[in-house]
């Protein structure tokens, strides 16, 4: 949805809700369609998107904390999904920690995804892998931004389910692992061992090091197409590499998991 569709939904939306949209402020992602408003947040988009999304966030309630609609909006534009805004910072906002206390974090972080991967999908997601009728519910952009956190460093709410499929459990691990270690951001970020630590927490509660080679490649595919038209090729070819290294490792007759798979260059 181009910006100026999105703007024209978005004052629909408010309008629609009593809600003034000269207070909305646009917040992160890469969608530039979710806005804050008072206590209150704005998503919008293709209605077809939204279903996907609150099918899938309604699945993953069952064991995560996810953000209740609060009402809903069609219109010939599109469709504005109204959600509480949650008072908690994102898991990436680690100003003020020690390594101890982000590392916990990060364990949190880590023993959330597991519980959402033993979740059944729910029918009418698209599915992935081979998993067919046991598919699980991937989020598939499961990264810190993604995830805010309690002041006691627990999970508060799980955000942005639009990527969200069925499939593999595995296939939503092997994504995080290659936001957290292969994303050029979190590489330049490797310096801060705050940082490290967090990564660590989740890593090993998660156990992100200890996934099938397939699963690994399927998530090294996924991210060179997803920052293609951010990077140039010479800046991924650390991804490039890792995916290699992946796929010679899912050859192996006997299956095993690949350690540094996805570990960094």
């Amino acid at each position: 949805m181009d910006a100026s569709r999105a703007s024209a939904l978005l004052e629909q939306g408010a309008a629609h809700f009593g809600l003034d949209p000269s207070r909305a402020v646009p917040l992160g992602g890469m969608t530039g369609q979710v806005f804050a408003l008072d206590d209150v947040v704005l998503r919008v988009g293709w209605p077809g998107v939204l279903d996907l999304e609150a099918l899938a966030a309604a699945a993953g309630a069952a064991v995560v904390p996810v953000p209740a609609v609060l009402g809903r909006y069609d219109g010939a534009e599109g469709s504005v999904v109204l959600l509480p805004r949650i008072d908690a910072p994102t898991a990436a906002t680690l100003t003020g920690l020690d390594t101890a206390s982000a590392r916990r974090r990060g364990a949190a972080c880590g023993r959330m995804q597991l519980a959402l991967g033993e979740v059944p999908a729910p029918a009418g997601l698209p599915v992935l892998g081979p998993e067919g009728a046991g598919a699980r519910l991937l989020h598939l952009d499961l990264h810190p931004l993604n995830v805010l956190v309690a002041a006691d460093g627990e999970v508060a709410a799980v955000l942005d389910w639009t990527n969200a499929a069925a499939g593999p459990p595995e296939y939503d691990r092997a994504r995080t692992a290659s936001i957290l270690l292969l994303d050029p951001v979190a590489i330049a970020l490797r310096v801060d061992p705050t940082w490290v630590a967090f990564v660590d927490g989740w890593s090993e509660a998660a156990a992100l090091d200890d996934l099938p080679p397939a699963a690994t490649a399927w998530a090294c595919r996924y991210m060179l197409a997803d920052l293609a038209g951010r990077y140039t090729e010479q800046e991924l070819g650390h991804v490039q590499a890792a995916l290699g290294a992946a796929v010679d490792a899912a050859g192996d007759s006997d299956g095993r998991s690949v350690a540094g798979a996805t570990a960094l260059p």
